[in-house]
């Protein structure tokens, strides 16, 4: 099967980075706790976490950036934790739409890479016209 037959279901691709993270959420009690994640990946939805504590798919947690100090409200999207781990890999979505929280550049998910022509320089997209022009 070749992937291209299958249409690209992402809005933004994701882009690995790790990022040290604060996560404020409830405990079972209804205490409020802080937890120390990292990001594994992240998108201009949100990011895939790596941290020790397991949350619930559901539950609203607070997100803290610590390279900017700055946090958004999300929900948890998925909990994983491989066999023999103790780490868990844990998803987030933005409860609210913030498209820089990362402070990167998203561009649309399936949207070809751009290459520096042979013959100018320039950035063009491979197989734009652009580029058959300069042929």
């Amino acid at each position: 099967m070749q992937r291209s037959r299958y249409p690209e279901r992402r809005s933004t691709v994701r882009v690995s980075l790790q990022i040290p993270l604060t996560v404020r959420c409830l405990s079972p009690e209804g205490d409020t706790i802080y937890l120390k994640a990292s990001t594994h990946s992240v998108s201009a939805h949100g990011a895939l976490m790596v941290m020790e504590e397991s949350l619930m798919p559901g539950q609203a947690v607070r997100v803290y950036n610590e390279m900017t100090s700055d946090s958004v409200d999300c929900y948890v999207t998925s909990v994983r934790q491989k066999r023999g781990e103790h780490e868990r890999q844990v998803g987030v979505g933005f409860s609210v739409p913030r498209t820089n929280f990362w402070h990167i550049f998203f561009p649309k998910a399936g949207t070809r890479q751009a290459v520096r022509s042979s013959l100018t320089g320039a950035l063009v997209i491979p197989g734009s016209r652009a580029e058959s022009a300069q042929r």
